[in-house]
């Protein structure tokens, strides 16, 4: 069997036990056994309460899959292929908590009124950072599933959906479940004030949450001023919290968001290759959009890390340059690589949480931000960043603009609701030297040192 395109360390931790324990980034629990409760919950209170009429963007879903001779077998296909074993069907009644796609719809209505809350289930602390995509966990690892979320209608449907709840997390309503994050020791406070004090290699701080982090009202501790849930969730560091490395040298490039590697950083990548694979190799005209800037990555190196739920979400230009082009490219929001379904998973089990072992995959396929710049350093040269979203987490704002020159550090964007991974590509031209060890630590500060570039000839 081939290796995984995982970095060692992190299969590790993926691999602790038969529940997959640890789920890169923290955006659902590390126990798979809290999704179940919560998910269960979750369709107790959609079959036990009053009927509501569903969202309009959900109607129009149903609409697109009844009236669809393909869509709608796959529809309900993907609850029944879900194996009648453990531990896919580990509810205390021993049975699948979705039974159907009805029962999807009715719990995505509810959703939507709803922001992602911490969660404390049978004693054990958990974060639901993605509820749809918890409602959909082992369905789309089905092989119908696999099918219906690949298909762009239905994708459009789902984008319409998703833009729904981010009206609602742009709301004060969405406020109700801030108090669940600032919480402790029950809460998610604790876990956000280690995430924020983790200082790459150097000994971890000890700030208080204002003190990390500007916040519109100190001293409201239910909510700390925040007027919705994504203003929470794009929150900025406080000045000086996390320091531009290599200020004033332009062969240093730093982090362009606060992350975690994925895998070593890949060199000689393809203009075509086959990203659907079980190595998920990637593939330059499909992560780029077939743009007409792709071949000049030809041979080149890509770096991809994972933004946890728990950190800080906006985009820095991780070198000093101009902006060539800048693009929004929408994609597939429940899509996952085949080889981590039940039908095809590697390395036993397919992937616990939804898309987080398909991250080279979805680089292809998800709604994605393409940021081109021309580094100012001749040897860095042109340098591809591609913010990506994935699952409920796809909104991405680019904030620069063609033509624009930025300085290493500058914000470049943010995710919004959410944020999945990143990549940076680099021409073959460019040699980069000392990358950062991704088994050295488990999250790089923003701004800090990603690689240093040589001389060219």
């Amino acid at each position: 069997m081939k290796e995984s395109p995982i970095s060692p360390a992190f299969r590790a931790l993926l691999d602790d036990d038969r529940y997959h324990n640890h789920r890169l980034g923290y955006w659902l629990p590390k126990d798979r056994r809290i999704i179940v409760a919560w998910v269960k919950q979750l369709m107790s209170r959609v079959r036990d309460g009053p009927k509501t009429q569903l969202d309009p963007t959900l109607v129009e879903l149903q609409n697109l899959v009844s009236n669809d001779a393909i869509l709608q077998p796959l529809s309900e296909n993907m609850f029944t292929e879900v194996p009648n074993i453990a531990p896919y069907n580990e509810d205390p009644e021993g049975n699948q908590e979705l039974r159907s796609f009805e029962d999807m719809l009715n719990a995505f209505n509810v959703l939507l009124t709803q922001g992602p809350a911490w969660n404390d289930i049978a004693n054990k602390v958990g974060l639901i950072g993605c509820p749809f995509n918890a409602v959909l966990d082992w369905p789309m690892a089905t092989a119908s599933g696999y099918m219906f979320f690949l298909y762009p209608s239905v994708n459009e449907r789902l984008k319409a959906m998703l833009v729904q709840w981010e009206i609602f997390l742009t709301s004060s309503a969405s406020t109700a479940v801030l108090p669940s994050w600032f919480s402790a020791p029950s809460g998610g406070l604790n876990f956000l004030l280690k995430m924020g004090n983790e200082d790459g290699l150097r000994p971890a701080t000890s700030y208080t949450f204002p003190e990390l982090y500007i916040c519109p009202d100190p001293n409201n501790l239910a909510t700390y001023g925040f007027p919705n849930w994504d203003k929470f969730f794009t929150r900025d560091f406080q000045p000086n919290i996390r320091p531009l490395v290599g200020q004033g040298d332009d062969s240093i490039i730093v982090h362009a968001c606060e992350s975690a590697p994925l895998q070593y950083p890949v060199a000689n990548v393809q203009m075509s290759d086959n990203f659907m694979g079980k190595n998920q190799r990637y593939s330059l005209q499909d992560m780029m959009d077939q743009h007409s800037l792709a071949p000049s990555f030809a041979g080149g190196t890509v770096y991809q890390a994972f933004l946890s739920c728990l950190s800080y979400h906006q985009w820095h230009a991780p070198v000093s340059g101009t902006i060539v082009d800048t693009v929004l490219v929408p994609g597939t929001y429940y899509s996952q690589n085949i080889y981590q379904t039940f039908f095809g998973h590697w390395p036993s089990q397919p992937d616990p949480a939804g898309p987080t072992w398909s991250q080279p995959y979805i680089a292809s396929v998800a709604a994605r931000g393409l940021i081109f710049l021309q580094a100012d350093n001749a040897d860095i040269g042109l340098v591809c960043f591609i913010a990506i979203g994935m699952t409920d987490t796809s909104g991405c704002e680019i904030a620069v603009q063609k033509n624009q020159h930025v300085v290493k550090g500058q914000k470049m964007g943010m995710f919004h609701f959410g944020g999945s991974s990143y990549c940076l590509v680099f021409r073959p031209q460019a040699k980069l030297l000392c990358f950062s060890d991704p088994d050295q630590m488990p999250n790089f500060p923003v701004c800090s040192l990603l690689a240093t570039v040589g001389k060219g000839k």
